[in-house]
């Protein structure tokens, strides 16, 4: 079936409409925050500096941790400098998230960086168009690609995920359809040609470190097939702007490479040998998570289902390949392989899994399920049977709303109902106020205290959470989190702030105070302090924490954060 640009341009405008009116359903629905959205918000907009060592801070304190300040507004090298200080990412997203926070100073909102989220998926959605009509040369083909990746949640949890991955996902598929529209030429690229190329490059580089994995991926396809085509001087070109376009980016940014082979995550200090049978079965695990993930965004969140259409798929390519002798076009391997290979690799080096990390792989994923479809149905000379693939589409959509629940969304919390005016917050020397600041700063007041007595279940839950899930761990998998969570000692007291509780007048004269106690700090211990040295005898549980049993992933309990916390409402 054809469809007339003008028809198509239509379409594709209601696919992107649909899908961003959902996506902002569920941003609006959302109820709690991701740890690293808050730091989002910090990293670009502050140096505020809180009081975490058993001291005060006032909602104002806490707001000021998350915005700009009139006198900070478009200060692009303070956002530079929260980024060597950070050591993880690089400074691009944190600067175009601050430019927004930056028209509406002192003032916090998830709209800000979802305005950016917003703007990468109408670009993302039309770029998936139009590397489909690349592909394809149908613009009917190219609009049930876009529209399997525009009606699914893959496209929603990227759009409300407030971090840099729709804006990689963004540069990504600009690089991809560049790529192709240069390996359309033959020995005719131009310097204008590598000068549109070049911004691309430097940019996508610069919002995030998996952009030159896919870039290299891309990159080195087109390099094949030039080289089989003796297109040389188009090789040149474009391989001497990739080279020029990551100097660039050393010269703009030159932390690079410290932070892709260590940053201050800790990894690189993590000292832990792991078994090889250890390996072998975690790394089964990983992938069977990433199987699960992927289901999930694309799949209704049916594990059978994505296995039945990777069967389908399967067999209709050895069909076409040894018995009709058909085989795929090579820009269709533009969209084929480097995403593939992209999600298998990212699934197994990843540090945790999580979506986040295969978002730029998905758009492709979920075109590549659609194209393979369509090539079957157009065997059968019942023409409007080709219509299924559309149809399944928007079928799939309307069961995902109903039963699917995006990642990212939350919404179980009743925490930000505040029972009394002032909190107590009790940690580790992990940081962990910093996942709860948006429930923190509804407060007048809140202390954030520290304990340096761990859970000491922690361990044999995480062991019961790895072997339930196939892992051999030998007891490996709790020693890597004990060295994970005490890596990094910059920010660690080495005594407890717990005995300013006891001695704090403010905190003595109130009659009523709400304590959040982390899940990594042993709860009764502190519950017991607080009992035996204050004049709150009373301890009434107002949420109880998650189990591991809540989540697929060990480290996304610890992160993917609506309490995280056993949070109680004490009483004199």
């Amino acid at each position: 079936m054809k469809i007339s640009n003008k028809k198509a341009i239509i379409i594709l405008a209601v696919l992107i409409i649909v899908s961003l009116c959902v996506s902002t359903f569920y941003i609006s629905a959302k109820q709690g925050y991701h740890e690293d959205e808050l730091l989002t918000y910090n990293l670009a907009n502050t140096q505020k500096q809180l009081n975490v060592d058993g001291g005060w801070n006032t909602s104002e304190d806490f707001n000021e941790y998350l915005t700009v300040a009139k006198n900070d507004r478009f200060n692009y090298a303070q956002v530079v400098e929260n980024q060597i200080i950070d050591a993880s990412h690089p400074p691009f997203y944190y600067a175009l998230v601050h430019t927004v926070c930056s028209f509406f100073p002192t003032v916090f909102s998830r709209y800000f960086a979802y305005s950016i989220n917003v703007l990468a998926m109408i670009g993302i959605l039309i770029l998936l168009f139009m590397i489909g009509k690349r592909v394809t040369g149908n613009n009917f083909y190219a609009l049930i690609g876009a529209g399997a990746y525009a009606l699914s949640i893959a496209c929603f949890t990227t759009t409300i995920y407030l971090r840099m991955y729709a804006t990689l996902t963004f540069f990504v598929l600009l690089f991809v359809y560049q790529m192709l529209r240069l390996y359309d030429k033959k020995n005719e690229v131009r310097i204008t040609d590598c000068l549109i190329l070049l911004p691309i490059i430097i940019l996508g580089i610069l919002t995030q470190y998996y952009f030159i994995l896919f870039a290299g991926l891309t990159g080195l396809i087109f390099l094949i097939f030039k080289i089989k085509e003796k297109c040389f001087k188009d090789l040149f070109f474009v391989l001497g702007t990739a080279v020029v376009g990551f100097c660039a980016a050393m010269l703009i940014y030159p932390h690079i490479i410290e932070n892709v082979l260590g940053g201050n995550r800790g990894f690189g200090s993590l000292e832990i040998s792991i078994d090889a049978i250890t390996i072998v079965t975690y790394v089964v695990y990983k992938i069977f998570t990433y199987i699960e993930i992927l289901s999930k965004d694309l799949f209704l969140g049916q594990v059978w289902l994505f296995a039945l259409c990777c069967v389908i798929l399967a067999a209709s390519f050895i069909y076409f390949r040894f018995v009709k002798k058909r085989k795929l076009n090579r820009k269709a391997m533009f969209i084929t392989i480097p995403p593939v290979l992209y999600f298998i690799f990212i699934s197994l080096v990843s540090p945790f899994n999580s979506d986040r990390y295969v978002m730029a792989s998905l758009p492709f994923i979920a075109m590549l399920f659609a194209f393979g479809f369509i090539r079957i149905f157009n065997l059968f000379k019942y023409e409007k049977i080709r219509y299924a693939v559309p149809v399944c589409v928007v079928l799939a959509f309307i069961l995902s709303l109903t039963f699917v629940k995006p990642y990212y969304t939350y919404g179980k919390t009743n925490l930000y109902d505040t029972k009394t005016d002032k909190a107590v917050f009790v940690g580790t020397a992990m940081l962990e106020w910093n996942k709860v600041i948006d429930k923190l700063m509804l407060y007048d007041e809140a202390m954030i205290a520290q304990t340096s007595k761990m859970n000491p279940n922690l361990a044999k839950e995480l062991e019961s959470f790895a072997t339930k899930r196939g892992i051999v761990t030998n007891g490996k998998i709790s020693a890597f989190a004990d060295s994970y969570m005490n890596n990094g000692d910059a920010h660690k007291e080495s005594e407890s702030s717990l005995e300013k509780l006891s001695t704090d007048k403010k905190l003595n004269s109130l009659d009523e105070i709400t304590v959040y106690i982390s899940r990594l700090a042993d709860g009764d211990d502190v519950i017991d302090y607080i009992t035996k040295n204050t004049d709150f005898k009373k301890c009434e549980l107002i949420q109880a924490d998650y189990s591991f049993d809540d989540f697929y992933n060990w480290y996304d309990y610890f992160v993917e954060t609506e309490s995280y916390c056993n949070v109680y409402k004490f009483s004199k």
